[in-house]
């Protein structure tokens, strides 16, 4: 509705004005609420989007020679 530091905004702002932002911002929602709504009433959700796997690559390479000791360290 008006520029400015959020500071100065609030110094100006009366109720009046307050209301008159709500009303702007029912007549005038955010995209994801708009899509969130849109969902809703389709009745589905937001896609599932999986975490990036971890690669096939071990970060260091295998001892397997520690496999053939046996437990407690005394071969």
């Amino acid at each position: 509705m008006e520029g400015g530091s959020p500071t100065l905004i609030w110094e100006r702002w009366t109720l009046p004005m307050y209301a008159a932002q709500l009303r702007y911002w029912t007549d005038h929602p955010r995209l994801d609420q708009v899509m969130r709504t849109v969902h809703a009433k389709k009745g589905s959700r937001p896609g599932y989007t999986p975490p990036e796997s971890a690669p096939d690559v071990p970060m260091r390479p295998l001892d397997w020679s520690l496999l053939d000791k046996p437990p407690g360290g005394k071969a």
